[in-house]
């Protein structure tokens, strides 16, 4: 699958929403509910949920799954990952009735020893899977390269996208986020980048971490706008609040707009420029791609409505 086909399919994701598998509004998302207008919904059984609840959370999965498969849900707007603790529980997952009526799962801590295991798994069940990059391998560049040879040679068009564990990274150097600062002014900035340029360059769309301050939008807001700048596709969200923020900020502007379909218009010279920026379709047709994909699933944000909620560090968006 071509790179371009592979972020049409992830940009969809937009704000990914955390929930445990014993959460009582999972029963909504298997039964096709739009949840809070999230782009993607995921059912944790890992992180989220505490070892005495794995049973109990299990059994309401099988549940929903078997449900859902009943009144036929599969074709719900908003995509539905499930979360499993390790392999063994996801090769349990996928047998169970209405596994297949789920977009895919989430691999928790993705490594080059337990990287091919899932990929074998998305191959016998044709299911996409999302790895997540959260151990301290990763802050080894070499090790980043690794891991995406892997994945290029079992196969992109399994990976729906790739994760950035932000947190679990954080834990690995015994910290933890800090209120008032965005994940690019702390201790994660480079490695970060470093990953998703990594990735992106093998042409997987990358995820952005949790913002898990629920009430410092300000802070989230400033957080997104770096996301996208350095192409993230979306981001996982921990509470409702945070799932409209991170969809306006996925908006493009219209100036964008405007030169990414001059870019891509056959009759344009080979370099000319829009309001005093260099536009070179040799160099620019992947980025405008990319902004008319964005652009269609998250639509456009108009100037005079967001000079209105700016506060003097770039375009922000209201509070939901």
């Amino acid at each position: 699958m071509h790179s371009d086909e592979l972020h049409t399919r992830a940009v969809g994701l937009g704000a990914t929403l955390y929930m445990p598998a014993t959460n009582p509004h999972a029963k909504r998302v298997f039964a096709g509910e739009d949840l809070n207008g999230a782009g993607s919904v995921v059912i944790c059984l890992e992180d989220a949920l505490h070892e005495n609840d794995v049973e109990r959370g299990l059994n309401g999965l099988r549940s929903h799954l078997k449900t859902r498969s009943e009144n036929g849900a599969r074709h719900q707007k908003t995509m539905v990952f499930v979360r499993p603790r390790n392999l063994g529980m996801a090769h349990l997952i996928s047998e169970m009735e209405g596994f297949s009526t789920v977009s895919g799962m989430i691999v928790p801590k993705m490594t080059l020893k337990s990287g091919p295991g899932w990929f074998e798994l998305a191959r016998d069940h044709e299911t996409l899977i999302m790895p997540t990059l959260e151990t301290a391998e990763y802050f080894d560049p070499g090790y980043v390269s690794s891991v995406a040879d892997m994945f290029a040679s079992e196969g992109l068009d399994r990976v729906m996208a790739v994760r950035l564990g932000g947190n679990d990274l954080l834990n690995c150097l015994g910290l933890r986020r800090t209120p008032g600062m965005t994940s690019y002014e702390g201790p994660l900035s480079y490695v970060l980048s470093m990953m998703g340029s990594q990735m992106m360059a093998r042409g997987l769309p990358v995820a952005a971490p949790v913002f898990d301050i629920i009430h410092d939008t300000k802070t989230l807001i400033r957080e997104v706008e770096q996301d996208v700048l350095r192409g993230f596709i979306g981001k996982t969200a921990i509470h409702p609040s945070q799932i409209g923020i991170i969809h306006e900020m996925l908006k493009v502007s219209r100036e964008d707009l405007h030169m990414a379909k001059a870019i891509l218009d056959d009759a344009s010279a080979a370099v000319f420029q829009i309001h005093g920026v260099m536009c070179e379709p040799a160099t620019h047709s992947l980025w405008a791609r990319r902004i008319l994909s964005r652009a269609k699933t998250w639509g456009v944000y108009e100037q005079p409505e967001l000079e209105a909620v700016t506060s003097g560090h770039g375009r922000e968006a209201v509070a939901v």
